[in-house]
């Protein structure tokens, strides 16, 4: 058997080289479509991504701040209790000396009442014992 070569003719070989160009640009078409996909999909999750980056920050934020805010309150409520038990002493101090003045102007209009007095002088010693450090 013979073989023979068959030539191809200049317009079987563009033929050829038209569908190779055409196989070639549908495959650009194609990535860059895909491409376009993919950014237009990232485009429409950046706003959420943000949205929730954001909102972990501000809750990380508002986290430290709530804690900073705790520990205020805390030392804010051990320095009312340390007032108020000052000022609950105070008071019973002011209301010892007012009835030592009473028993002392008592005494001093009529020269009367040294029990009053003597009674006055132990409530202050018994005070003073209680309170003084």
């Amino acid at each position: 058997m013979e073989t023979t070569l068959h030539y191809l003719t200049f317009d079987e070989v563009g033929i050829t080289f038209a569908a190779i160009a055409v196989a070639l640009a549908f495959i650009v078409l194609v990535w860059n479509a895909s491409k376009a996909i993919k950014e237009w999909i990232a485009s429409l999750k950046k706003p959420e991504n943000d949205r929730i980056d954001g909102t972990e920050a501000k809750l990380k934020d508002h986290e430290i701040r709530i804690s900073n805010l705790e520990g205020c309150c805390v030392e804010v409520q051990t320095k009312l209790k340390n007032d108020w038990e000052f000022q609950r002493d105070e008071t019973e101090m002011n209301r010892l000396m007012l009835k030592s003045i009473k028993q002392l102007l008592k005494h001093s209009i009529d020269g009367n009442d040294r029990d009053g007095l003597k009674h006055m002088e132990d409530e202050i010693d018994g005070y003073l014992l209680d309170h003084t450090q």
